[in-house]
């Protein structure tokens, strides 16, 4: 139901300014006007990013993480990938299908990291055109906070750096384009803005790699492509989302004028709120303490975690629950967005009632 707090990671609330943003009747894709708005999105992202070439899709975050593998990588190439749980398999999956040889380093169990440590062996041990890791692992609130560390010694290797970054970029201080080689994130998350809008942020490497790969990917992955219309023609290859695009606007005018490393804290002290809150409510956190998420944090549950979440939207909260093995065992609590400053106290209310 429309009015619901939202505290599920992503779709996010948004700003009453974004929301408003996107009223107004279409304009065309290959006008001035439509010019200017990209333009100022994509200055607005490399001010989130912290620098690279912002490059701006109509999608989710998937076919950001997609776009970027397909178009960095090529069939036959060795890629190491870190997977920390879901978002990282499915990561791993793309580039299979992509054609890649992939090599997995997984976490031992759910909630704790791959040392560094392990991910240095690899890379000594054989020879990798690229390393791929997510962030933020959606599934369990875990941020991978060795990944500027991996990056040093894989580009050192001679390997790109690709990184998805769908649930830490403006929530987390994600190393930049440049440190890493590509950076894939999406509206929807911890900028507050619209689901339909994603975007990959690409290093001088990664554009030099795009224009030498020699099996392209489908046109509509072809990142390549839409740097050559965002560069040349400050357009985009095909239609785009043009009104998400507005809200997109706004939603980074939000958080420039609020200050990134502000943005980023008050996602760090929710995240501290809740870890401080729920174990007394018998939750149990599912992540090591140095790698929990500033923008999901997840718990073993007291109770199933379905009946949990029903209870919760009865009183109009919503959650996530867990994903995959760990689905009736685990709530994912998010931090992002515009909520209310009563949206802790209610939450924790209706936790207390629910567990009474």
């Amino acid at each position: 139901m429309r009015g619901e707090l939202l505290f599920t990671p992503g779709p996010v609330m948004m700003h009453k300014r974004a929301l408003e943003a996107m009223i107004g009747q279409v304009v065309s894709h290959r006008s001035e006007e439509f010019r200017q708005l990209l333009d100022d999105v994509r200055e607005l992202l490399a001010k989130v990013y912290q620098g690279g070439e912002p490059l701006v899709l109509t999608g989710s975050g998937t076919l950001a993480v997609e776009s970027m593998t397909w178009s960095i990588v090529e069939p036959g190439e060795q890629v190491l990938v870190v997977s920390h749980g879901e978002f990282g398999e499915r990561l791993a999956n793309a580039l299979a299908q992509r054609g890649a040889r992939v090599d997995i380093l997984e976490a031992e169990r759910p909630g704790v990291h791959v040392p560094a440590e392990k991910v240095v062996e690899k890379l000594e041990e054989k020879e990798y055109s690229a390393v791929a890791t997510v962030y933020t692992e959606t599934s369990l609130g875990l941020s991978y906070r060795d990944v500027e560390y991996i990056a040093k010694k894989a580009k050192s290797c001679g390997a790109l750096v690709l990184v998805d970054a769908v649930s830490a970029l403006a929530g987390e201080p994600v190393p930049p384009p440049g440190v890493v080689d590509a950076v894939a994130s999406a509206a929807q998350k911890a900028i507050a803005g619209p689901p339909g809008v994603s975007f990959v942020a690409v290093s001088e490497d990664a554009l030099e790699k795009m224009k030498r790969v020699t099996k392209k990917p489908p046109s509509y992955l072809d990142l390549w492509k839409v740097y050559k219309f965002h560069s040349e023609r400050r357009e985009t290859p095909y239609t785009p989302a043009v009104n998400l695009l507005y809200g997109l606007r706004e939603a980074l005018r939000l958080i420039v004028e609020k200050g990134l490393d502000v943005w980023i804290n008050m996602h760090q002290e929710r995240a501290e709120l809740l870890y401080s809150k729920l174990p007394g409510l018998g939750f149990k956190p599912v992540v090591e303490p140095e790698y929990r998420a500033n923008t999901v944090a997840a718990f073993y549950t007291p109770i199933p975690s379905g009946r949990l979440a029903a209870e919760l939207a009865k009183r109009g909260i919503r959650v996530a629950r867990g994903m995959g093995s760990l689905k009736d065992q685990v709530v994912r609590i998010a931090t992002m967005g515009w909520l209310p400053e009563d949206a802790y106290e209610r939450l924790f209310k209706a936790l207390s009632e629910i567990l009474a």
